[in-house]
């Protein structure tokens, strides 16, 4: 049962400490190759995040550009129509085919500089119409008027954008509008009004749409107040700023920290526990900057783009993950090969196990006696030799114990050889009983054997072998054996002082032996007479 006991523990060490092992080995691989597959999809998903808010950046600024030269055209072709006498004819014929082909203009209107409107050209899907003179409103009062009058001839006004009015209404359905303004003077150089166009920033906002559906995550559209013009996630976020009670709902105030980073830098990117964040300002002066002579004035402030990538999803996960959240992925993808590394660490340790007994098994019948289970004569002179070297260095002492059993071979030959055994362990389990810890016994032959006594002089290891005789004789008188045990001895001592060989000092133990054997014989009777009816106590081999 202990055997049993200790190699079941063995086999959990070794199933243990090869699945560690190999399982160690397989994480570090995997581990490795996940962070190398994980930084190139990282890489990925940040470059084309940060193409596309490039890209959406472009076609803003580009079509806030288009926006302008269309401004210069349609004052240009005013100037031309200017007849000086009031008659805007042809200028109207002129602003109704360019609306109609342009199809983006809300409207078109040359206003004067008491803020009358003189012609304006509204579009709708059925086309564009020119209105009549008893339509035409004042607009004095709005921003766009004002903002405008007052520049040179070389300067246009972008407006902010936002949702079209009318009586401070919001347009329903709604339509967002960007307003791009120039003064016009006429050919003697004097102040005439304004020419507005009315930009429907649907067209521009579609195609933002259009390059947004590429995003892994969500394009937003801020104005420079934070507000969302564009939210490609929620649509309902959009335009927050025109509503009174909706004044608390931007990108400003759901994520500050961010936003405030976008205060400080044109460009870049965030990654937080909020998300992930790549952003670019637009519609800057060096973006809007014109070849001509005429220069920009924006009403509107800087507008950026960005482009948002939630936490709670599968590419926010990635980015946003630590190094803990890649090792429970990667050991959570790898269970079934775990399982199979367990049970190849069952397989090795099970054969780990019967190797470790067979070599175990070879080493104990390599170094004991097989019978009475201790050091065979080759270990014994092994264990002596490095006492003897020990012994040199320490100048200690050792004393060896040179020992035969006496009658071994007439009880082999009376009483059989099993019993011959019997009488051979007792001798070794009297011995092993009545020695020290530190202290050992070989057997060098059949009856032969040595006891090494480490430390003590003859009369230490004399002193032992008595309470040895002693434990003999008790056995002769308390037990029923039909032999008499008896072994004869001889004590040789050595030191680390002289320089003894270890044969040598072998010899001399066994001349003292066979002195006293000689002695002894001459009144010894081993074979006893038997006492019928006396049970023979069995001797337990050890």
């Amino acid at each position: 049962m202990n055997n049993i006991t200790k190699d079941t523990k063995k086999t959990i060490i070794y199933i243990t400490g090869v699945f560690f092992v190999l399982s160690l080995v397989y994480f570090l691989i995997t581990l490795v190759i996940q962070i190398n597959i994980d930084t190139v999809q990282k890489n990925e998903i940040m470059t084309q995040e940060e193409q596309l808010v490039d890209v959406e950046k472009t076609i803003v600024a580009n079509k806030v550009n288009r926006l302008v030269t269309d401004l210069l055209y349609v004052t240009d072709a005013l100037k031309l129509g200017d007849n000086a006498r009031g008659d805007y004819t042809d200028v109207e014929d002129h602003w109704l085919a360019f609306s109609n082909r342009k199809m983006i203009y809300d409207q078109i209107r040359f206003i004067d500089v008491d803020g009358n409107e003189v012609i304006r050209v509204n579009y709708a899907d059925t086309g564009a119409t020119l209105v009549d003179s008893d339509d035409l409103q004042n607009k004095a009062d709005r921003y766009y008027f004002t903002e405008t009058i007052d520049l040179d001839d070389n300067q246009i006004y972008v407006s902010k954008l936002d949702l079209n009015m009318e009586n401070n209404q919001i347009v329903q359905p709604i339509k967002p509008m960007i307003r791009l303004a120039t003064p016009y003077y006429d050919t003697n150089g004097q102040l005439e009004g304004i020419v507005v166009l009315n930009y429907s920033a649907v067209d521009m906002l579609s195609q933002v749409g259009k390059i947004s559906s590429t995003s892994q995550g969500n394009i937003f559209m801020l104005n420079a107040d934070g507000y969302w013009l564009y939210n490609s996630g929620d649509d309902s976020k959009a335009w927050s700023f025109m509503y009174d009670n909706r004044q608390d709902e931007s990108f400003k105030n759901d994520f500050p920290d961010i936003w405030q980073t976008i205060q400080t830098k044109e460009n870049g990117s965030q990654i937080s526990d909020a998300g992930v964040f790549n952003y670019t300002k637009i519609l800057t002066d060096d973006e809007l900057a014109l070849e001509s002579d005429h220069s920009l004035v924006l009403g509107l402030g800087d507008w950026t783009i960005i482009s948002y990538i939630s936490p709670d999803t599968e590419d926010g996960k990635l980015l946003t993950g630590s190094l803990f959240d890649t090792v429970l992925l990667v050991l959570k993808n790898n269970l079934f090969a775990y399982f199979m590394i367990f049970t190849l660490a069952l397989f090795l340790g099970v054969l780990l196990t019967i190797s470790k007994a067979k070599n175990d098994e070879i080493k104990y019948y390599s170094e004991y006696d097989t019978m009475t289970g201790i050091y065979n004569r080759r270990t014994g002179f092994e264990k002596l030799a490095q006492l003897y070297k020990n012994t040199e260095k320490n100048k200690s002492e050792i004393s060896v114990c040179f020992i035969d059993i006496n009658g071994l071979k007439d009880v082999n030959d009376y009483l059989g050889h099993d019993v011959g055994d019997e009488l051979i362990l007792t001798i070794t389990n009297g011995i092993r009983n009545m020695i020290r810890e530190n202290d050992f016994v070989a057997r060098l032959g059949g009856d032969e054997f040595l006891i090494i006594f480490e430390g003590l002089d003859e009369s230490g290891a004399e002193a032992i072998w008595q309470r040895i005789v002693e434990e003999f004789e008790h056995i002769n008188e308390t037990q029923n054996r039909r032999y008499q045990i008896s072994a004869s001895h001889g004590i040789e001592t050595f030191s680390g002082g002289t320089n003894e060989y270890i044969d040598t000092i072998i010899n001399q133990a066994d001349a003292k032996m066979y002195r006293e054997k000689k002695s002894i014989k001459k009144g010894l009777k081993i074979i006893r007479d038997f006492k019928p009816g006396a049970e023979i106590e069995p001797v337990i081999k050890n």
